[in-house]
Formats: C-alpha cells, sequence, structure tokens
C-alpha cells in the first residue's frame, strides 16, 4: 500500500506547486500593483516596496497553501479517474477510503507547516509591514490609544501587567490604570489610579491604592491620594504606542494572554476571540480542502486542468464566503466565536465527508 501513498503523492506534487505559483501570483499581482502605485505617488524607492512584498509573503502563503491542496488533489486524482486508475484500483479490492487517504496525509502535513508559519513568522512580518508603510506614508503615531496593555516576563511566566483604558500620547498621560504584579502566576499586589503622568524624570501614578496580598490571603491596603508614587513601566511614551499589537501581529499564545488581561478588566473580548480562532481555522482549511476536493477529483471523467481550476475557484468562493459571513456574525455578537470562525470549516468538511460516502457506495 505505501506505492500506492508514493504513487498519489507523487502525482499531486506537480500539481501542487502549480497551485501554489498561480494563487500566489493572484495575491501578489494586485498587492505588488497598489505598492508600486503608493511608492510613486509618495516618491518612495523600489527597495521599500522590495521589502513591503516580501514581509507580505509569509500571509499570502496562509491563504494559498490550501488552495494549492484542493487544486493538486482535484487535478491529480481527476487524472487518474480519467485513465481508468480509479476504476482498477478498485477492482483490485482498493476502496475509495483508501485511495484518498494520501491526500488526507498531505493536507495534514501542509496544516501543520501552515500552522507553523502562521505562528512564528506571519506576526512578525506583519507588524514589521506596518511600520515600514507607515514609514513609507510619514504617517505619525496616533494621539490617543485605547485599551493599552503592557507586560513583563520573568522566562515565560508573566511578572507584571499593566492595563490602562486611555492613552493620550500628546498630554503623556494614562487614565484609568491598573497594574499586577505576581509571583508564578499567582497576584502579589494590585495598584489602581485614575491616572498615570510622565515627566522627563519618569511615570509617576497620581491619586491610587495599592492592595497588597499574602500567603494567608489577607489584604494590606495603601493609598496615596493627593500624591505622586513613582513606578518603572519600562518605555517611555512614544515606544508604549509603537508596543501595541493588533490581533494579525500576535501569535496564539500572545492573543491569549491578551485576551486574558482584558477580561481580567472586565472588558469584551469577543472579536478577538473570532480571531483567536481563526488562527487554527483558516490552517485547517488544507484538511477541509482535501477531503472535498478527493471525492471530486475521483468522480470527474475529466483530466484537464480548467476543470480542476474552475471546481477549485468555485469550493475557495465558497469557503470564503461562508467563513466572511461567519466571522462578521460572530464579531456582531449573533454566533458565538467558535462557532463563526470554524463555520466554513464545519460545513465544507460535511460536505466532503458526504461526497466521499457516496463516491465509495458507486
Amino acid at each position: 500500500m505505501r506505492i500506492l501513498d508514493r504513487y498519489v503523492a507523487r502525482e499531486m506534487s506537480m500539481p501542487m506547486l502549480f497551485g501554489i505559483c498561480a494563487f500566489t501570483s493572484l495575491f501578489v499581482g494586485t498587492d505588488l500593483l497598489r505598492l508600486v502605485t503608493m511608492a510613486m505617488d509618495l516618491g518612495a524607492p523600489l527597495s521599500m516596496v522590495a521589502k513591503l512584498f516580501a514581509l507580505r509573503l509569509p500571509q499570502i502563503i496562509v491563504w494559498t497553501f490550501p488552495m494549492a491542496v484542493l487544486l493538486s488533489v482535484l487535478l491529480a486524482l481527476s487524472r487518474l479517474s480519467a485513465n481508468s486508475e480509479i476504476v482498477a484500483m478498485k477492482t483490485g479490492g482498493i476502496s475509495v477510503y483508501r485511495i484518498i487517504a494520501p491526500a488526507l496525509l498531505i493536507g495534514i502535513m501542509m496544516t501543520g507547516i501552515t500552522l507553523v508559519i502562521n505562528e512564528a513568522v506571519v506576526p512578525v512580518a506583519n507588524a514589521a509591514y506596518k511600520l515600514t508603510e507607515a514609514e513609507m506614508r510619514g504617517r505619525t503615531l496616533p494621539r490617543v490609544t485605547k485599551n493599552v496593555i503592557l507586560k513583563r516576563y520573568r522566562g515565560n511566566l508573566l511578572q507584571w501587567f499593566l492595563y490602562a483604558a486611555r492613552f493620550d500620547n500628546q498630554s503623556q498621560l494614562m487614565e484609568d490604570v491598573t497594574m499586577v504584579s505576581l509571583e508564578n502566576g499567582k497576584p502579589q499586589e494590585t495598584t489602581y489610579a485614575p491616572r498615570i503622568v510622565w515627566d522627563e524624570s519618569g511615570w509617576f501614578m497620581e491619586d491610587g491604592i495599592t492592595h497588597f496580598y499574602d500567603d494567608a490571603g489577607e489584604t494590606v491596603t495603601m493609598r496615596f491620594a493627593g500624591g505622586r508614587q513613582p513606578v518603572d513601566i519600562g518605555q517611555k511614551p512614544r515606544e508604549i504606542i509603537a508596543s501595541q499589537k493588533s490581533p494579525d501581529e500576535m501569535n496564539i499564545r500572545e492573543l491569549s494572554r491578551h485576551m486574558e488581561i482584558l477580561r481580567s478588566q472586565g472588558k469584551e473580548t469577543h472579536k478577538l476571540e473570532v480571531e483567536w480562532h481563526l488562527k487554527w481555522a483558516i490552517p485547517m482549511a488544507s484538511i477541509v480542502f482535501a477531503l472535498v476536493g478527493a471525492p471530486l477529483g475521483i468522480q470527474s471523467h475529466r483530466s484537464a486542468s480548467s476543470v480542476g481550476f474552475g471546481l477549485s475557484i468555485i469550493v475557495i468562493f465558497i469557503y470564503y464566503v461562508i467563513m466572511t459571513a461567519g466571522s462578521a456574525l460572530a464579531q456582531g455578537g449573533y454566533l458565538p466565536p467558535v462557532m463563526g470562525a470554524w463555520l466554513q470549516n464545519v460545513v465544507l468538511g460535511m460536505v466532503g465527508l458526504l461526497l466521499t460516502w457516496r463516491a465509495a457506495r458507486r
């Protein structure tokens, strides 16, 4: 049976490369045209366009890898079907489930690769992309930033975090501030202050209150109303705004910690939960597309690339329409985040299982 696995994998290899190049080119072409036009309008050097292009590539790959899996499965299995090789395999006692197993295995492998890229490369590239684009456009930092979160770690353990409801970069003032110091994951002290202000000597809390917790569960409270308490944040005002990340600039663990801090302050995390689930759901599309593409390819009696490409576009379009609708409904609070983010995978996964079952009965 390993011969069958190698044979199907070999049949998928060239269509896979073709799919990666074709779908990546579609995304790159549109983005590159926009970047070149923007650079010409702003008088930016082409080297900056090349840098932006390179930084955008990891995000594009995350989207195109599942598409390439779908196309390769369709083209490889439809060619085998058109050449009556699928019929020969069935006659030899090989089930449909066994025939499509190599395609699913490749889908799982591509999911793993996509997850690694999405976790380790994409957040860093997206952050660098935004800074480079802002530099090219000559943008200044925003004056006001809401829901500011600063964190400090000792190894992998969160040592300290600060939450500010609002930060005004012009007046260099944070409002409605909470600071929590932790030891081995347990709060040791919590400080609340209506504001923290910056002067040339550092940051100072005004009119605050600190709660100290001991091992016995007792709480000691200290107020510094009317006074100023120096606080070590470790960042200047300009650095604070630059350090604030959007969800696409965080990996799964960073986003999880970010949401935990927001929840501890009673803030809504519905939209962030959708983004967290999408970081898992989008790479899993490789498995879903393999599951849908395999029975479609087996039942097709045409081996033309145009047919496979056309079917791929239709399936991809349906997938992303469902994903866009589900995500929008979840972010609007009409669906639970997990349902909204995974809806497209569940729907097309069920369709793939049904198509596979029907193909096995023939």
